[in-house]
């Protein structure tokens, strides 16, 4: 994460090259949800947290949990 010293906080995915992308079926959300989403997803996006991708190999699903204030 940009600004993060590597010695703080680093996260490596290591995937084995033998092993071949999965992309999991494409799940539709109501409008709370899919906005819930796209705001999160901006979020993360302006903070450096996620790098924007055009036509990834790896897809997962979105998963949401709701929190104890009723927030997604």
């Amino acid at each position: 994460m940009p600004g993060v010293d590597p010695d703080v906080a680093l996260h490596r995915l290591h995937v084995d090259p033998l092993f071949h992308p999965i992309k999991q079926r494409k799940r539709t959300f109501n409008e709370e949800k899919n906005l819930a989403i796209r705001e999160e997803v901006a979020n993360l996006l302006k903070a450096g947290a996620i790098p924007e991708l055009q036509f990834p190999s790896w897809i997962a699903t979105v998963v949401l949990v709701k929190k104890p204030n009723n927030k997604w």
